[in-house]
């Protein structure tokens, strides 16, 4: 019976888990990938599709949705900000322009 051994490493950025069997690592990655790796080591390679895959692809599906719906605001606002400088410099400008005429 190999030995295995498993543990955080928060030597890394950002921390990741780690599988070492037999003194050999042989996993590091996310915890539910680590699980999944254990299992998939324990019935000879083979993981449920429906029980093991699914829910961590939809945990996937979730996060990257949130990710791409902050893009887009953030890509909002700086082109809010954007018109507002260009407005502001427009601004400037014209008071710089009415200041010159009136000396």
């Amino acid at each position: 019976m190999s030995l295995m051994k498993k543990f955080w490493d928060h030597s890394t950025k950002p921390s990741t888990y780690v599988v070492v069997i037999d003194g050999k690592e042989e996993f590091r990655g996310g915890y539910d990938q680590g699980m999944m790796f254990i299992k998939s080591l324990k019935n000879d390679g083979m993981i449920s599709f429906e029980e093991d895959f699914m829910p961590y692809a939809s945990t996937l599906c979730k996060r990257y949705y949130r990710a791409l719906m902050c893009e887009r605001e953030l890509r909002r606002e700086i082109i809010k900000l954007k018109k507002e400088i260009k407005e502001l410099k427009g601004c400037v400008r014209r008071k710089i322009r009415n200041d010159l005429t009136k000396e």
